[in-house]
């Protein structure tokens, strides 16, 4: 596996909290996020890197981490 990193489209609330909203992959597409399930600090075991991990949903009912990590965003990708 290794680290795709991504644009994400986020809401920053007033107290400070960030919510990702969309993915945007390279042809420029977004990928909506239709919902935050969990936000922890975590690590990826198998890419590596530490920061927040969003656990999101997609469409389909994909769930996949998502990785805040030195002001990047980031997914394991195969």
């Amino acid at each position: 596996m290794k680290k795709r990193f991504v644009d994400v489209i986020c809401l920053n609330d007033q107290y400070g909290n960030v919510k990702p909203l969309f993915l945007i992959w390279d042809n420029n597409r977004r990928v909506p996020i239709l919902k935050v399930k969990d936000i922890c600090p975590g690590a990826s075991l198998t890419v590596g890197g530490t920061g927040l991990r969003y656990t999101c949903l997609f469409k389909n009912d994909q769930i996949k981490h998502l990785y805040y990590d030195r002001g990047k965003w980031y997914v394991e990708m195969l």
